[in-house]
């Protein structure tokens, strides 16, 4: 007959502890972290910038001041951006630009503001040349211009054009060829013109056009 040991029964509570003790680990792990990102959670939450500048870093709303203010448009910029074009597109066969006197426009008329305006820009001749103007109804009077040998172009009859704000007006003209015999009377007149226009430069013409169209124009008599 074999031999029954006694087996020792452990008490009911130390049995309950063992048989616990692993999942209460577990538990306190899950718990910890939670903890942790709640943790997390609320430092991002503090740092993170929001309306009114509150958690803002000092700095952050001068700086997005400043990226606004950035994005607006410069005096010029707006300026510009209310004006009109004018374009001319005049051909001239045989026109020799390092000879020649330049091309004019004499442009006069008024605004859409009621402002009187009057001024003078050198046109490359068969190319595209773009005036900036302030929307109005304009005048455009093309003065020819005088070549080497006394000969010229016929300009053509003055022409109106409407400029429109951020919209470009495009005149399309051809000048005709006049031999030097029959051009002195036509080139002295241009001389005058030329002269006159010096006074209402818009910068872009040359300050020696005069001098050129009254060489040039000697030429012819």
């Amino acid at each position: 007959m074999a031999d029954t040991k006694p087996q020792i029964e452990q008490p009911e509570g130390e049995q309950r502890e063992q048989i616990d003790t692993p999942a209460k680990k577990k538990a306190a792990v899950v718990v910890g972290c939670l903890i942790a990102v709640v943790l997390v959670a609320a430092v991002i939450f503090v740092l993170m910038p929001r309306d009114g500048g509150k958690g803002a870093k000092p700095g952050d709303a001068s700086a997005q001041e400043q990226a606004i203010e950035s994005q607006q448009p410069t005096a010029e910029e707006q300026a510009a951006a209310e004006k009109g074009t004018l374009g001319l597109r005049i051909s001239a066969d045989g026109y020799n630009a390092e000879t020649a006197s330049p091309a004019i426009a004499h442009i006069t008329g008024q605004s859409d503001a009621g402002e009187a305006v009057e001024t003078c820009a050198a046109i490359t001749l068969n190319a595209s040349t773009r005036v900036q103007l302030d929307p109005g109804t304009y005048e455009v009077e093309i003065i020819a211009p005088v070549n080497a040998d006394g000969s010229m172009f016929a300009a053509p009859e003055p022409f109106k054009a409407v400029v429109k704000a951020s919209g470009i007006a495009e005149v399309a003209k051809k000048l005709t060829f006049v031999p030097a015999s029959d051009a002195a009377d036509a080139a002295a007149e241009a001389v005058d013109k030329v002269a006159a226009a010096m006074a209402l430069n818009d910068g872009s013409i040359a300050d020696n056009a005069a001098e050129v169209a009254a060489a040039n124009a000697a030429a012819a008599k």
